[in-house]
């Protein structure tokens, strides 16, 4: 499992966790749009009629339509006790462009509390 530890540094710590706590709620009720391996479409047979090669690839586009479903980007946040005061987790490898929003996120949220930070993603 992926996760994002955030270090805080400066007071106010507490007020720094809350804020983190918000963006938690924030991202956890964000999805992306996953590949679901359980429904891959399989020809039973080839046409050689252009009409029905149509209809085939429209039959396609309908089953891969379906096999979409939503997924959620983070598992888990939390408080932490030890090198890290917050954890995000991530409910699969993120991308650059996720980690990206979610420092853009946390750079908003702590701006205005005169707080320093390190995100660390292992």
């Amino acid at each position: 499992m992926v996760k994002s530890y955030v270090r805080i540094y400066g007071p106010p710590l507490l007020k720094a966790i809350k804020t983190l706590e918000g963006v938690a709620v924030e991202m956890s009720n964000k999805t992306e749009v996953k590949f679901s391996h359980k429904c891959v479409p399989y020809p039973t047979r080839l046409q050689s009629d252009k009409n029905d090669w149509n209809a085939y690839l429209k039959n396609m586009q309908k089953t891969y339509q379906d096999c979409y479903e939503p997924e959620k980007i983070l598992s888990d946040a939390s408080m932490t006790l030890g090198d890290y005061d917050f954890v995000f987790e991530w409910t699969s490898k993120p991308s650059i462009a996720q980690i990206e929003n979610l420092i853009e996120k946390v750079d908003a949220a702590l701006a205005g509390l005169g707080v320093m930070y390190t995100l660390t993603t292992e």
